[in-house]
């Protein structure tokens, strides 16, 4: 995985890591890392280095026309298109209520090998989501391409039993460990942020931060 975009990724505070203070997600779980991957697109010189290293890890799969999932993945395909010089579409949460009804806009995907671009992959529903948007519209999605997973084994399984390809610039894994290295995160803190992985849900009880009740 790509060290050097985990290390923009933490440099410019797009993924920030607290074990001793967390965040709580609005699911009311409680979290030492938080990812706003959205934050890359106010620094043209490192998103040009995401761009490339999107390229890069899709540089194996055929496909005609790059879809942005909205509104995160929008910029990324944008960008990605424009330097392979491919059409691209973006893809809707849900249907237009008016006019056209439409899901996916841009480039006609019936019928088109689709590479579909996200910013990040968490539990892996609402990007597989976009992946049976594409089929439903006759298309063939034939990887999503993420900057980053927090590798939850649930995300895996859901692409797995969904028969498509997810493909990720960086990891969490990856990330944690030049964290560690770079001296952001202490062996201690290194070992609290992997526990969280295996059980995010029960992790901050765990360790004395109740989860918030959303009510």
């Amino acid at each position: 995985m790509n060290k050097e975009i985990a290390k923009v990724l933490l440099e410019k505070k797009a993924v920030k890591l607290n074990a001793k203070d967390p965040f709580t997600f609005v699911s009311g779980i409680r979290s030492p890392i938080y990812c706003d991957n959205r934050q890359m697109i106010a620094y043209p010189e490192e998103r040009e280095k995401i761009v490339n290293a999107f390229i890069h890890e899709s540089q194996n799969h055929d496909f005609e026309i790059v879809a942005g999932t909205s509104t995160a993945g929008i910029p990324w395909a944008s960008w990605i298109s424009d330097k392979l010089n491919k059409p691209m579409s973006y893809i809707r949460g849900a249907k237009k209520g008016h006019g056209a009804g439409n899901q996916v806009e841009g480039a006609e995907i019936n019928g088109k090998r689709v590479l579909i671009i996200e910013d990040l992959i968490s539990t892996g529903g609402s990007s597989f989501r976009a992946v049976e948007t594409v089929r439903k519209g006759g298309g063939s999605c034939v990887a999503v391409v993420a900057i980053f997973t927090y590798d939850f084994i649930k995300a895996g399984k859901v692409f797995s039993e969904g028969g498509c390809k997810l493909l990720t610039i960086t990891n969490f894994s990856t990330l944690v460990n030049v964290a560690k290295n770079d001296g952001i995160l202490t062996e201690t803190e290194l070992s609290l942020v992997l526990d969280w992985n295996k059980d995010p849900k029960n992790w901050g009880p765990k360790h004395g931060f109740p989860n918030v009740d959303k009510g």
